[in-house]
């Protein structure tokens, strides 16, 4: 997507980046890994990761002299293939004392969703009592109630129903649509990803929304010693992309302006 006339494409701006320094002026390799989880994440039929956290990191480290290598795989494999020195990061992790996070990058706002045609309605923690509700293990959700919430019922199946692995999203959904439970949680951009493309948007409801909307961050290894560096590096880089513009087309073209 072009901004204006004139400005580069941010394709075209990633792929100079990436070009002009060479095979032999190539910067250091960064891997970061995570799930499908598109918008954010999203997995393209046998090509590499792209998405807005993807395409987001890509160009901010490589201002700054890094390359970046997306890895899927599930976001707990992720997690603890990054805190053994496996890979570099990982994309949109929980908050983790293992982790040093960036600055937030995003946000990104969870939501309840029913089938069509429910009448049940989220109005606090207190109304998921009476419920089982369809999550995805090791997912932040609001850094807050939700997350402390699930915490507390996880071993608990009459409250809480986990998912796992790389698909946890489209399995919970078809549980939902299945009859196996009456609610899921997830994130609305992801949600809407989803819906088009299990083409189910007009079997689901929206049943309200958590209050809060969880920061979006990449998490390195605590015990790394280049974790501040690269941290510090992220944020130079996203700083010249929303100085040059950037950054806004970026949001854009994955709906999350």
């Amino acid at each position: 997507m072009t901004v204006t006339a004139g400005r580069m494409s941010t394709a075209a701006l990633l792929a100079c980046l990436l070009a002009s320094a060479g095979p032999a002026q190539a910067g250091p390799l960064i891997r970061l890994g995570s799930d499908d989880w598109c918008p954010y994440v999203c997995a393209l039929d046998g090509k590499p990761p792209s998405g807005y956290l993807v395409e987001l990191a890509t160009m901010a480290m490589a201002a700054e002299g890094y390359r970046v290598e997306p890895v899927l795989m599930p976001l707990n494999r992720a997690i603890t293939q990054t805190v053994h020195g496996d890979i570099e990061g990982v994309y949109a992790p929980p908050i983790d004392r293992r982790l040093r996070l960036s600055a937030p990058v995003a946000q990104s706002r969870a939501c309840f969703y029913t089938r069509a045609g429910d009448d049940w309605n989220f109005h606090s923690i207190a109304s998921l009592k009476t419920q089982v509700v369809g999550v995805i293990d090791d997912y932040g959700y609001d850094d807050g109630p939700m997350d402390a919430y699930i915490a507390e019922n996880r071993h608990q199946p009459g409250l809480i129903a986990l998912a796992f692995g790389a698909s946890a999203g489209t399995t919970n959904v078809q549980k939902l649509l299945g009859g196996r439970y009456r609610v899921i949680l997830e994130h609305s951009a992801v949600m809407a990803q989803l819906g088009k493309r299990l083409d189910v948007a007009s079997r689901i409801r929206q049943a309200g929304c958590l209050d809060n909307e969880l920061p979006l961050t990449i998490g390195f290894a605590t015990q790394d010693i280049r974790a501040d560096t690269w941290v510090r590096a992220l944020a130079d880089g996203v700083h010249k992309l929303e100085a040059s513009g950037e950054l806004k087309a970026l949001q854009k073209r994955y709906k999350l302006d």
